[in-house]
């Protein structure tokens, strides 16, 4: 596998209970312009204990032309899978993604030409949703950008408000993220705990720290959502644990003010845009606005809560960037 039998690029990806998507990932990995010598799949079974391991049996059963190594991360969490691949990972880069997702052949190439031209920590790419299965309702943007971002660049910019990396394609140097730290393991996806942030929260310290991200919108993968996901139930679910995990955010890095919102002003046009949905039938924004206020709500409940725990907000703002990482 090239110089040494390192590869320069891990892919790593945490699945839990998708064996049949993972199959289709590992196809399109096959398919890759980047050379199969240079890179290698990280695959972090997450699922449940059991005698039985749908998700080795899937990768065993499968014949492709890079290295494939299976793992085993007992703790649930999208987070705890990726770290338990991360610190396994033998490229110098690692690139993260989800087993439903549908990379372009450039894909890997094009993160890896980026993150060496611009000698960044981080490259994030372009991910395109796509709702396979249709929606119950016209989404507005604010409902379509809890899928994942809306709005990309033309060209390569820096990752900083209004845009920002998605997860599922990020590409970053593994030494600088097991200096900086991996994921939070408080964040993200849970089970059926629909937490998030854990990839804004890791190039945001990351950035803090003196590390920037960049977002090339060359490298594009699709991510699909299906129709139990566009629905009101799932919404407020997700709301509520966004505003959670937004609150945690605070513990490890300045949060940008447009990605809390949750003020007396965003809780009276959530509470006006709720009755005005609902009296004029006016669906998609009665259900943006009930997010929001399960949001607020969730916000300043776990804000509460962690004051009570005595764990308090570090103040960014107010120190030098070379103390920054001693606070987290």
């Amino acid at each position: 596998m090239g110089e040494l039998d390192v590869p320069l690029v891990s892919v790593v990806v945490s699945a839990r209970g998708n064996t049949g998507h993972l199959r289709g990932l590992l196809d399109a990995l096959a398919g890759q312009s980047l050379p199969a010598d240079r890179f290698e799949a990280v695959i972090v079974d997450n699922d449940l204990p059991g005698p039985i391991r749908p998700i080795a049996e899937a990768v065993r059963e499968g014949d492709w032309p890079f290295a494939v190594r299976v793992l085993y991360e007992p703790t649930p969490g999208l987070s705890a899978g990726r770290n338990r691949g991360i610190c396994a990972a033998r490229g110098r880069y690692v690139a993260i993604t989800d087993p439903d997702i549908s990379p372009e052949p450039q894909w890997l190439q094009t993160l890896v030409t980026a993150i060496e031209e611009e000698q960044v920590f981080a490259v994030g790419g372009r991910t395109v949703v796509e709702y396979p299965g249709g929606s119950v309702t016209a989404l507005t943007k604010a409902l379509r950008e809890c899928h994942g971002a809306v709005d990309w660049p033309a060209h390569r910019e820096l990752a900083v408000w209004p845009y920002w990396v998605t997860g599922c394609n990020l590409l970053f140097d593994r030494q600088t993220a097991m200096d900086v730290g991996l994921f939070r393991t408080d964040l993200g996806r849970r089970g059926g705990w629909l937490g998030d942030c854990e990839d804004l929260e890791f190039v945001d310290r990351a950035r803090q720290a003196g590390h920037q991200t960049l977002i090339e919108p060359a490298a594009v993968v699709s991510h699909p959502v299906y129709r139990p996901e566009t629905t009101l139930r799932h919404f407020v679910r997700q709301g509520a644990g966004h505003g959670v995990c937004v609150a945690r955010m605070h513990l490890s890095v300045r949060v940008e003010p447009a990605a809390i919102q949750a003020g007396r002003e965003a809780v009276h046009q959530a509470v006006i845009g709720l009755a005005a949905g609902w009296t004029f039938l006016d669906r998609s924004r009665a259900v943006e606005s009930a997010r929001d206020l399960a949001r607020i709500g969730a916000y300043h409940l776990e804000r509460g809560r962690l004051r009570l725990l005595g764990r308090r907000p570090i103040a960014l703002a107010q120190l030098p960037v070379h103390k920054i990482m001693e606070s987290c």
